[in-house]
């Protein structure tokens, strides 16, 4: 039985409006921070670790409480502390509090995302795709608020825009509050606790973080590239990410059911192979156009593998899915963490054509790695609506 399309349309709502404040919180504290707080690089790049840091620690906590409190509260909590955040960005006049809001929110960014894919997840029984959906719904804020916010940033300044945001986060709390309640029966777990769980998943999570790595890497370099050697204005460079951001929104359905056709392993391979083809396609230092082409095939990899990715989490680990998410998050949001860090001295190296190549050969050791991880954990290569998953932990 799925959750209630209520439910379900105020999860995917919230995602919306949450991930779009992300977003742009994402993008404009380096900026605000440099322009108001007067912020050295290194304290900036400080600022934006304490959020990462809090998350991860926060993580484990934030499955618990979706593997044994209402879902939908847990979400709106998260949406509350983001809000907070935002806020708190907003009023900030001195670095301390900036590191506050920073704190606040990774732990309402880690109680949020894991709530509302649990919820997703909940329906893989009856549809499939639910997790392709909910990647949707996260994508269209990441590019959909972009305009409001650039009108706006002139006008009302960064205080104006966190605070803006802050309300947005507490619209999509009270979506959430407004779902009846639907506490999720517990269920009994295979023995061995999160360490279990691990083990368990450890053949996808090693494959997710590896190509956190790469992916996070090209993501720097790109920017860097984007920044240093072309030039370009801040709108520009969102002009060039903005095709990609729609596709990200608009594919992942029509993505699943070619997954649904041919397999998860043939998706693994093929998203591998155009996201590697763009790595390697960037050492040739392309144009901003084909640039925005290139991102293009990269987004649609990643419309195919994260839902994958959640999905299999979800059937694998559903006495605890909650628990299962986490662990991928963390794993994905570490590789990341080392894959920004490589990218970086790899760009200080000199050697962008070496860079971009290297981290090509990187993804495309998903094409082995992708399906050897789906063959071990032994989940059905085809999803579909008949797959049997217990998600209700």
């Amino acid at each position: 039985m799925g959750n209630g399309p209520d439910r379900k349309r105020a999860a995917g709502t919230a995602a919306t409006f949450v991930g779009g404040s992300a977003e742009l919180v994402d993008f404009l504290i380096p900026l605000w921070g440099e322009t108001q707080l007067g912020l050295a690089p290194g304290a900036i790049g400080a600022l934006v670790a304490v959020e990462l840091v809090v998350s991860v620690i926060a993580r484990p906590v934030s499955g618990w409480l979706v593997d044994t409190r209402v879902r939908t509260r847990v979400a709106a909590a998260g949406a509350l502390l983001y809000a907070v955040s935002c806020g708190g960005y907003a009023l900030a006049s001195s670095l301390p509090l900036a590191f506050a809001a920073a704190g606040v929110g990774g732990v309402g960014g880690a109680f949020f995302w894991i709530a509302v894919r649990a919820i997703a997840a909940e329906d893989l029984d009856l549809d499939s795709g639910s997790m392709a959906g909910m990647l949707s719904s996260e994508a269209l804020g990441s590019w959909s608020f972009w305009i409001p916010a650039m009108v706006l940033l002139p006008l009302v300044g960064f205080g104006g825009v966190f605070g803006t945001l802050s309300i947005v986060c507490i619209a999509a709390a009270v979506l959430l509050l407004r779902v009846p309640r639907f506490l999720v029966p517990p269920q009994g777990q295979p023995p061995g606790g999160i360490r279990g769980d691990g083990r368990r998943l450890a053949p996808l999570l090693a494959v997710a973080s590896v190509t956190a790595v790469a992916e996070a890497g090209v993501s720097l370099l790109l920017l860097l590239h984007l920044q240093n050697a072309l030039g370009l204005e801040v709108y520009q460079i969102a002009l060039i990410y903005l095709p990609g951001g729609i596709v990200l929104t608009v594919m992942p359905r029509v993505l699943h059911r070619f997954v649904e056709r041919r397999g998860r392993r043939t998706g693994y391979v093929i998203a591998s192979v155009a996201s590697a083809g763009t790595a390697a396609g960037l050492s040739f230092t392309p144009s901003p156009v084909v640039i925005a082409a290139l991102w293009v095939l990269t987004s649609a990899s990643w419309a195919i593998l994260l839902p994958i990715q959640r999905a299999v989490v979800a059937e694998v680990n559903g006495h605890r899915v909650g628990r299962g998410l986490s662990l991928l998050t963390n794993f994905e949001m570490l590789g990341a963490a080392a894959g920004a860090l490589i990218a970086g001295l790899l760009y200080e190296g000199g050697s962008w054509q070496l860079s971009c190549l290297i981290f090509a050969g990187i993804i495309l050791s998903g094409t082995v790695l992708g399906p050897l991880a789906l063959r071990k954990l032994g989940v059905r290569d085809r999803p579909g609506p008949d797959v049997a998953v217990v998600t209700r932990a």
